[in-house]
């Protein structure tokens, strides 16, 4: 027989999470803030959501463990918490219910309930928070919010007094996009690498708005007319080669066809891009969704980039990728790569968080709405805040971008008008 000692317990552990589990992912409480709140380790605190276990409390008097103090924290921690009484409120629960076993059977009193007499929403967050991670301000893990599209609904609409979504079909001319002091930097970035031979790549997010700035730079060079834009139209940019580039070389700056072989073709090219910087033309490759391209092909568009003539560029590279496309451009990761990684210049696009107000104003603004009609100025700051991690290195990170503002704008609409609400509220912000 062993001699070790089991662990004390001051509570018998059931196999069901407890009620409280169930609100810190509804509500997007990290599990670190309460353990660290509590003097405990993260795992002795999973132990306590999933199984029961409440320990006698770190911070509790030298020599007398106290249980009792580890609930008292946790309680006072969420009685200061704005949504997480909404969401007990909701549930017709009280704080101290949160001790609960989730599937609990009971006699029906105060903190237990059968299971057939389940809470409304119960399970339902949790069942969500299995499929993608919690929605959580400051995780250094990072979240994985979804960018499907959100309409704001007939209701909503008219609730606002807002006749025409705006955030549908909401870009038709330079005014209608928002430019942030860092977006026009690297507007400005992606024409001087069209003018003047640059090699550029502009990295962001899904739903950051690097598109729109592309369409934005080519319609004002095109305007000039003193650039020739070339854009590869293969879809699949996995099969983007020396071969294919060629080609959409050939074909956007010439009426010509492209020769069989690759010499011939890179021939072509050079004496094509070479007459058309002598008629005072340059010429810029734009290639979107960058990051799917493979190693190869990068290498490749260094020696399409060394063309010259004399001391002057031929070619001027624009990539336009998501964030995988950094992390390709990491020496250590491919030092491989290390000869275009020291010639490419990256310009990533950030968060607009501090200016999501404006963002917002201007949308509205273009449908013949007020923002301050339809948001309450503390659910901006919420809104910011809520769109916003940190790393691992307590580096702060903005999800703002204009996608995730418009899909998380039009379903607090959504939600506020449900509710009878005259404005969308902070609240309503925390509680999503």
């Amino acid at each position: 027989m062993s001699n070790s000692k089991a662990p004390s317990r001051a509570y018998t552990m059931p196999v069901e999470p407890i009620i409280l589990k169930e609100l810190i992912l509804g509500v997007g409480i990290p599990q670190q803030d309460l353990a660290d709140l509590t003097g405990i380790a993260r795992p002795t605190f999973n132990l306590c959501v999933n199984r029961g276990y409440i320990p006698a409390c770190a911070k509790a008097s030298a020599g007398k463990p106290d249980p009792n103090k580890f609930k008292k924290l946790i309680e006072n921690h969420i009685k200061s918490n704005r949504a997480a009484m909404h969401w007990l409120l909701e549930r017709g629960l009280k704080v101290e219910d949160i001790w609960t076993p989730a599937c609990a059977q009971g006699s029906g009193g105060q903190g237990s309930f059968r299971k057939s007499q389940k809470f409304k929403g119960f399970g339902e967050r949790v069942s969500k928070a299995m499929h993608r991670p919690a929605f959580i301000q400051g995780d250094p893990l990072g979240f994985t919010p979804s960018v499907e599209v959100e309409m704001i609904s007939a209701e909503a609409q008219k609730h606002f007094k807002i006749f025409r979504n705006p955030f549908i079909d909401d870009i038709q001319a330079d005014k209608d996009i928002y430019m942030s002091e860092e977006h026009r930097y690297i507007e400005a970035a992606m024409v001087d690498a069209a003018r003047h031979g640059g090699f550029l790549a502009v990295i962001g997010e899904v739903g950051s708005g690097k598109s729109v700035m592309r369409r934005k730079v080519v319609e004002q060079l095109r305007k000039d007319g003193d650039v020739l834009i070339i854009f590869p139209q293969i879809i699949d940019k996995t099969r983007l080669n020396a071969s294919s580039i060629c080609d959409a070389i050939i074909m956007d700056i010439s009426s010509d066809k492209p020769r069989i072989k690759l010499e011939q073709k890179t021939r072509q090219c050079h004496k094509l891009l070479l007459e058309r910087s002598k008629q005072n033309f340059r010429s810029v490759l734009m290639i979107e969704e960058a990051h799917d391209l493979s190693i190869p092909t990068l290498k490749y568009l260094k020696r399409f980039y060394e063309m010259e003539d004399g001391y002057r560029k031929l070619l001027g590279i624009v990539l336009i990728g998501q964030t995988e496309l950094k992390d390709i451009f990491s020496e250590a990761q491919h030092v491989d790569m290390r000869e275009v990684i020291r010639r490419v210049q990256v310009a990533e696009i950030s968060g607009l968080n501090g200016h999501i107000k404006e963002y917002l104003n201007l949308k509205f603004k273009r449908v013949g709405a007020e923002i301050d009609k339809v948001f309450a100025p503390e659910a901006i700051t919420a809104l910011g805040k809520r769109l916003t991690t940190k790393d691992r290195n307590n580096k702060t990170i903005s999800h703002a971008f204009p996608l995730l503002v418009n899909n998380y704008a039009a379903k607090a609409m959504n939600l506020a008008a449900e509710m009878g609400e005259g404005k969308v509220s902070e609240e309503i912000i925390l509680s999503m």
